[in-house]
C-alpha cells in the first residue's frame, strides 16, 4: 500500500525502511537499518596511516583532558586539604 512521506508527500511504500526521495524515516521508525559489512578488503598501507592519522586526532583530546584534571585537581586539592 502507497503511504504519503511526511516530509516530502511523495508515494512511499508502508514497507520501506526509508523514503526514496527524501531518505526520511517512516514515522514509527522503532525499527532500525541494520548494517552489516561482508568483507573489509584494505591494504596494510592504508590502515597503517589511518591509525597514524586517528592518534594525532587524538592528541588535543588528551591535552584538554590533562588540562581540566589539573585545573580540577589544583581547585579541590587545597578545598579536601590534600
Amino acid at each position: 500500500m502507497l503511504i504519503d512521506c511526511y516530509e516530502c508527500k511523495a508515494k512511499v511504500s508502508d514497507t520501506a525502511a526509508s523514503c526514496p526521495h527524501c531518505g526520511a524515516l517512516p514515522a514509527d521508525s522503532d525499527r532500525s537499518l541494520s548494517v552489516a559489512v561482508s568483507d573489509l578488503d584494505m591494504k596494510f598501507s592504508t590502515i597503517f596511516w589511518f591509525l597514524i592519522k586517528a592518534s594525532f586526532a587524538a592528541v588535543p583530546a588528551v591535552v584538554v583532558l590533562y588540562t581540566a584534571s589539573t585545573i580540577i585537581g589544583g581547585v579541590l586539592s587545597p578545598l579536601l586539604h590534600l
